[in-house]
């Protein structure tokens, strides 16, 4: 109905060369945007997922864990593939609908999110390019008069990929994306956007700088926030409950590397500012953890210490969450506790498994990742890096094979107009 309103509107001549020139500019734009957008969101699916979990906390909704899972491979996958079709000319007219029907859906939410700021950022481009809510709306409403255009005359405008054969472009390029989220999600992204990279250092120095926290305890059913020169005494009845960085947006990995508690003494130096190669268990949400997890946690303790690495843990989560893991798993390892934003930051998974040796981050992983049930079988190498995973290789080999494929249909689909040319 949109298109057939829009198509007895006054305009241009859809078969000049004028518009034809514009609209494949602005094809060819807009498709970078869905491109990048899709992308960068698919290659870190956690931080998508972390992203929506936000808005529908602040929107109080309730949402089954796993829908919201699909839902955030859906958004990256529909976005990257509406991008190809628009830059390839694959399903001229669909791409250009759908394309509308997704601006119409962000753009009133981007504007929502601008007004009220109810996030610190959108996360239109994940964690590869910030950029302010409102500057998220205006790119928005520029997209959404793009995909208007090409609505109206998108479909004048040449394929790339001749028809014939587009739904093959369609299989090869759900494949690329959906591998692309799958390491993401059971690895780590193969991309690290993210402060502590590896090769970087976990803790970091700055000059006559203390970071500052806020302590919320409770009592009687009711949070209250403290500072660390005024704590409560918990024998009155308080009980922590969390903490969290006075830095407004920032977070303390934004300032100060990477901070680990024990109880209200930040203890960072002392356990992670050494020489010693170190394995460290990240949980961001104790709640969430399997249980069934605790076997392997375990053998890969006795593991570290046969081999001379520390192990400890940090995680993010309540005192009676702590004391409840303790009382099923038995761990011989140190707990810490850590900012649940943290944790997310150096790595993804729940729980997530990170090597640090001589202070320098060397791989990050999901535990399920680890493709070993007992560290303490014979099979199993003595050499911590042989659990790494070569998430650049990983990216390349999908990335020249996706792209040897789509360059191969863009032959084919050129060779009939090669013929013409040579047979004049």
């Amino acid at each position: 109905m949109l298109y057939s309103h829009l198509s007895k509107l006054g305009s241009p001549d859809p078969e000049s060369g004028k518009v034809r020139c514009i609209t494949w500019i602005i094809r060819e734009l807009t498709a970078a945007v869905f491109i990048f957008s899709g992308f960068v969101k698919a290659i870190d699916p956690w931080g998508t997922l972390y992203k929506v979990e936000d808005y529908l906390a602040v929107m109080g909704l309730s949402v089954w864990p796993n829908l919201v899972t699909v839902g955030v491979f859906f958004l990256c996958a529909i976005e990257f593939f509406i991008g190809v079709c628009l830059a390839l000319g694959c399903f001229r007219r669909g791409s250009a609908i759908f394309s509308l029907a997704l601006m119409c859906v962000m753009l009133p939410l981007t504007l929502w999110i601008a007004v009220f700021n109810p996030v610190a950022d959108c996360g239109c481009f994940g964690d590869a390019y910030i950029i302010s809510n409102w500057a998220t709306f205006w790119k928005n409403v520029v997209l959404f008069a793009f995909a208007l255009w090409l609505v109206r005359y998108n479909r004048y405008c040449a394929c790339i990929i001749t028809p014939a054969i587009q739904w093959i472009a369609f299989i090869v390029t759900a494949l690329f994306i959906c591998l692309i989220e799958l390491a993401g999600y059971l690895y780590q992204p193969l991309i690290d956007f993210r402060p502590f990279k590896a090769g970087s250092t976990l803790v970091e120095h700055t000059d006559n700088f203390e970071p500052e926290y806020v302590f919320t305890y409770a009592k009687n059913g009711v949070n209250k926030d403290f500072t660390i020169d005024n704590l409560p005494d918990e024998s009155e009845g308080w009980v922590f409950v969390d903490r969290k960085p006075t830095s407004g947006e920032e977070t303390a990995t934004e300032t100060d590397g990477f901070h680990i508690w024990d109880g209200n003494e930040d203890v960072t130096e002392e356990v992670l500012d050494n020489d010693e190669d170190r394995i460290l268990l990240l949980m961001p949400d104790m709640g969430n953890v399997s249980i069934s997890t605790t076997w392997k946690i375990n053998s890969l303790y006795d593991w570290a210490t046969r081999h001379g690495i520390d192990m400890i843990a940090a995680v993010s989560g309540t005192d009676a969450e702590i004391d409840n893991w303790n009382d099923l798993s038995m761990p011989d390892y140190p707990i810490y506790t850590a900012d649940d934003t943290a944790i997310k930051e150096l790595a993804r998974g729940n729980p997530a498994v990170v090597y640090v040796k001589k202070g320098i981050v060397e791989w990050k992983s999901t535990l399920r990742a680890i493709n070993t049930d007992d560290f303490m079988a014979d099979s199993t190498s003595a050499d911590p890096m042989s659990f790494a995973h070569d998430n650049r290789r990983m990216l390349l080999n999908f990335s020249y094979l996706y792209l040897s494929v789509m360059a191969l249909m863009i032959m084919a689909s050129c060779m009939p107009a090669i013929k013409r040319l040579l047979w004049k």
